[in-house]
């Protein structure tokens, strides 16, 4: 009785294994693998203290935080690049922090 588990199990994880859709599709003509279909990127949504924004040459940066209160404690520019040509938004005064501190947001990809 227990090899007849087995043999049904085995046949189960067999079926799982073949039968499971592939993540990644190949959307151009070198054949790479995108891991999404069509090709997009999901939007970010960053924040950071005001005075820390700072645009050269088509490069931001920021304190990039990933929430309104983690742009509120960080003392300094972290200094993580974000490309000008990637921004969805432009930069929105969205609050302060305890000690008066705009906060901006951006949506970029």
């Amino acid at each position: 009785m227990n090899r007849c588990y087995q043999w049904i199990f085995g046949c189960i994880m067999l079926v799982c294994v073949t039968g499971s859709p592939v993540s990644a599709q190949s959307d151009s003509e070198g054949g790479e693998m995108t891991g999404q279909p069509g090709g997009g990127q999901s939007p970010y949504l960053s924040f950071c203290q005001e005075r820390f924004y700072d645009e050269d040459d088509g490069i931001i940066y920021c304190n990039w935080s990933v929430n309104f209160h983690y742009a509120c404690l960080a003392p300094y520019p972290s200094r993580i690049p974000r490309q000008a040509g990637s921004l969805i938004s432009k930069p929105e005064v969205v609050g302060e922090c305890d000690n008066g501190e705009p906060v901006i947001k951006i949506l970029h990809y």
